[in-house]
């Protein structure tokens, strides 16, 4: 086996402004429906995909400069945004950020349950990150993720 640094990070709930996730999934059919049910009974950590890009930079250049006493250790790290929600909650969130920016058709959003939204996949009803390795080994702290959130919003719609 290779005795070289690895760094793994686990993270959740991933979204952007480019590619099929969550928050884009939402403001489509935010435009196409005037109801919609989202699954509240599961909760994990919204994760901003360039908040997950400025912390790798951080862990790279920690390891790249050696100014860590990790670099020769295969390490495993939770990397999520700070604080948890559930789907409901998060889809919430997205059409309040998006009301600022545009009028969408969307008028009921229904809690459901896991059972009324079936999926190939099971889903854990908890997948919240514990990311306190992270912050106690790096200092790295993630935005909340309601800050995170309305990043992207903007981003999105200033395009």
């Amino acid at each position: 086996m290779a005795h070289c640094a690895a760094l793994i990070l686990r993270t959740s709930w991933v979204y952007g402004e480019t590619g099929n996730n969550f928050v884009k999934t939402m403001l489509r059919l935010g435009k196409e429906r005037d109801t919609l049910g989202v699954v509240a009974d599961q909760a994990g950590c919204p994760t901003y995909s360039r908040d997950i890009a400025h912390a790798t930079m951080t862990l790279v250049d920690a390891y790249a400069t050696n100014t860590t006493k990790f670099v020769h250790r295969q390490q495993i790290y939770h990397l999520s945004g700070h604080g948890q929600t559930t789907w409901h909650g998060f889809a919430e969130a997205i059409f309040a950020g998006a009301a600022q920016y545009e009028a969408l058709a969307l008028t009921t959003l229904n809690a459901i349950a896991t059972e009324d939204y079936p999926t190939p996949a099971v889903r854990p009803p908890n997948s919240v990150l514990n990311c306190t390795k992270l912050q106690t080994d790096f200092g790295i702290v993630m935005q909340e993720w309601r800050t995170s959130l309305a990043e992207c919003l903007e981003r999105l719609y200033q395009r």
